[in-house]
């Protein structure tokens, strides 16, 4: 074969090669087009919105069949997702992440939604969002995460739109293009939806008639004002009841708690008494001897080493009783940036715990006053971590999100550890509550950091669920 044949042959084979890629390419976007006009086609005929999302996540996945999608709805009152379509996840998997309250370090998912804006985790076993929810995408089969926010008119968001990969994966320039146009996508999906449960509605109204609906109005009106009337005089009464047997519980433990020491003292001091009048008896009729008043006197060494234990724990119990109703409002009012705040407060942790990993995500930017109060709030929630979630293993995790939003902070109290039993959910906040009486702990902890957050920042404190570990969310008002 000469040179030029060779060379002609050649040219040949590469340009049918690049036919047969430019055709195969065709074929992909051409599948992808149908697949998004099959999810418009849905939306203008009105099928049910689940149906029309599931559409969306099965056609998605034909740009690339390793993929698998999901689409989760974000319920704006609760702040909460929901499970809303998916064709390749395992049921079990999407099952778990019903209810999740969003947040930063929620997943991709429940960060995602929390910030308005994309976010890629390319390996769930080292990223810190995933630090609760690693064993759960884990068992599934999952390894990497990247979720879409999807965010319709206003910047309201309706939820999230995800692909997952079952390894490690870093999204090229394109993929980013695809499931930002995806969630484009399912937010149609969504505000049609919206628009046309409005739609059904107006309809609704529009249909009775003005004698109707006035009527209808007025009798709404006076149930309103008797249920405000009503709500205000019980809201009332049950806040007099808490604070009352707030008072009641507390008081009732404390006397509980201060008995046993001071009842022991009391015990000591009577025998005391007794030991001093048999020595002055004996020593008046001249009848003791050295070693009797020996063994006297170290009974009384005795009893006096007795009641000075149990008044210095009386007199610690009542220091620690101030502790749930101090106020810190007369403290400097000087401010500081909750990051070097968070550090000081990591590092003086780290010293006793190097096998604790601390983490912390925040603007630089954010200031705070009270610091003092602030250090007693995170202290007790540090401590708690180590003497209860790391206890069996001695490691793990605690990670601090912090968010500025319009009127107020959240910020989101993360571990890893064993958690806090279901059953004791309820009570945790609650004076004198605790697992570990025994080992001399008086259950005031989470009891003191709700009170000094009320007095002195007007904020609160609530446990949230968590697949693993604990979860806390401080709401601090901006003003």
């Amino acid at each position: 074969m000469t040179q030029l044949a060779y060379t002609n042959l050649k040219n040949t084979i590469v340009h049918k090669s690049m036919v047969v890629a430019h055709q195969t390419n065709w074929k992909l976007v051409s599948e992808i087009e149908a697949g998004r006009a099959e999810v418009l086609k849905k939306v203008a005929s009105g099928e049910p919105l689940s149906d029309i999302l599931n559409t969306l996540c099965k056609n998605s996945e034909i740009y690339n069949p390793e993929m698998k999608t999901s689409v989760l709805r974000l319920n704006n009152e609760t702040n909460t997702l929901h499970p809303c379509a998916s064709v390749s996840l395992p049921g079990e998997y999407c099952q778990a992440l019903e209810g999740v309250v969003i947040g930063t370090g929620v997943g991709s998912c429940g960060t995602a939604a929390f910030k308005k804006e994309r976010i890629i985790v390319e390996d769930i076993n080292t990223h810190p969002y995933w630090a609760q929810y690693k064993e759960l995408a884990l068992s599934a089969g999952l390894q990497s995460c990247w979720s879409e926010p999807i965010i319709g008119q206003n910047n309201h968001c309706y939820g999230t739109f995800a692909i997952y990969y079952d390894k490690p994966s870093t999204p090229t320039e394109n993929d980013l293009k695809f499931i930002q146009t995806c969630a484009h996508l399912a937010a149609i999906v969504f505000e049609n939806n919206v628009a046309k449960q409005k739609l059904l509605e107006a309809n609704h109204k529009l249909s009775q008639t003005i004698d109707e609906r006035t009527h209808s109005l007025e009798i709404a009106n006076k149930e309103l004002e008797l249920l405000l009337a009503s709500q205000k005089q019980d809201s009332l009464l049950h806040a007099h009841s808490e604070r009352s047997n707030t008072t009641r519980l507390l008081l009732m433990g404390f006397a509980h708690q201060l008995n046993t020491p001071l009842g022991i003292a009391t015990t000591s001091s009577t025998h005391i008494s007794d030991v001093v009048n048999k020595i002055h008896t004996l020593v008046d009729i001249n009848k003791i001897t050295k070693v009797e008043l020996l063994n006297y006197l170290e009974q009384i060494k005795k009893g006096l080493s007795l009641n000075q234990q149990n008044l210095y724990k009386a007199s610690d119990l009542i220091t620690k009783f101030r502790e749930v109703g101090l106020s810190f409002t007369q403290e400097e009012s000087s401010s500081f940036t909750l990051q070097t705040f968070f550090n000081e407060l990591f590092s003086f942790y780290q010293q006793d715990n190097p096998s604790i990993e601390f983490k912390l995500e925040t603007d630089t930017n954010i200031k705070m006053h009270s610091k003092i109060a602030l250090w007693q709030i995170f202290a007790k929630l540090i401590e708690n971590s180590l003497e209860h979630g790391f206890r069996q293993s001695g490691i793990g995790s605690i990670s601090i999100y912090i968010t500025e939003l319009e009127n107020n902070l959240e910020i989101n109290y993360q571990d890893d550890g064993i958690g806090i039993d279901k059953q004791y959910h309820k009570d945790i906040f609650e004076p004198f509550f605790t697992t570990q009486r025994q080992a001399g702990n008086l259950g005031l902890g989470l009891n003191v950091v709700t009170n000094i957050l009320s007095d002195v920042y007007h904020g609160r404190i609530q446990l949230e669920p968590a697949p693993c570990g604990t979860r806390y969310t401080v709401f601090i008002p901006k003003y």
